[in-house]
């Protein structure tokens, strides 16, 4: 089950939101913005419900904070808060919330909104995976095309080199010296691909990176 990392004060809130999403999902709760930082970092969750008057850091920073890191800045964060002023929902928007939901909530919407940004999360992750298989076969497709040609010429070298007479000492050197040529060059093809990760890396979805397959 996906797990939810609440951050509220209210302990009656809490209460309302345990009996509400108890089922179907696993609950994390926080009273404050500090440790509600700390949780998610520790341990990101699938999604975050936030509100915004809270102990020391408000709602906003913590958002804010929550974006600006690389471990939780996919997480969709939805602010759950009695302030329904358009100008509170624009600063809640502004600091990077996802999502926004005024007191007293509706139990339908709530469960509604939770699962749609879950499944829009669900979504990315997949078109990255797809993405990764896309890679991983095109890099498949021109490494297999990138050794062929020195195999073939590897193969055709040992076959002449089978053919010399043990007199013919010279030309079976040079035989040698290309095979061990075309050997040098799939040596050198096995190292850009071992040394793949530090080549030519593009940023990509959800802080993936793409290979330039031009550069190896």
């Amino acid at each position: 089950m996906e797990r939810i990392l609440v951050i509220e004060d209210s302990k009656v809130v809490q209460a309302q939101l345990e009996d509400i999403l108890r089922e179907g999902y696993i609950l994390s709760l926080r009273d404050d913005g500090a440790t509600g930082i700390a949780a998610a970092r520790e341990e990101p969750p699938g999604l975050i419900l936030l509100d915004i008057y809270l102990p020391g850091i408000d709602g906003y920073e913590v958002c804010r904070r929550l974006k600006e890191d690389e471990r939780t800045r996919e997480v969709p964060v939805i602010f759950i808060t009695s302030l329904g002023a358009e100008r509170e929902k624009v600063r809640g928007f502004e600091a990077g919330a996802d999502d926004y939901i005024v007191k007293p909530f509706y139990p339908g919407e709530l469960r509604a909104r939770i699962g749609l940004h879950l499944a829009s999360r669900r979504e990315k992750r997949l078109a990255v995976e797809i993405e990764k298989l896309k890679l991983l076969r095109e890099m498949a497709v021109a490494l297999s095309h990138e050794l062929n040609n020195p195999l073939t010429s590897l193969f055709g070298l040992l076959h002449l080199a089978g053919r010399e007479t043990p007199d013919d000492r010279t030309q079976l050197r040079k035989h040698l010296a290309e095979i061990r040529t075309e050997l040098e060059k799939v040596r050198f093809i096995v190292e850009k691909l071992a040394t793949a990760s530090r080549v030519a890396k593009t940023e990509y979805l959800l802080g993936e990176e793409m290979l330039d397959l031009r550069e190896i």
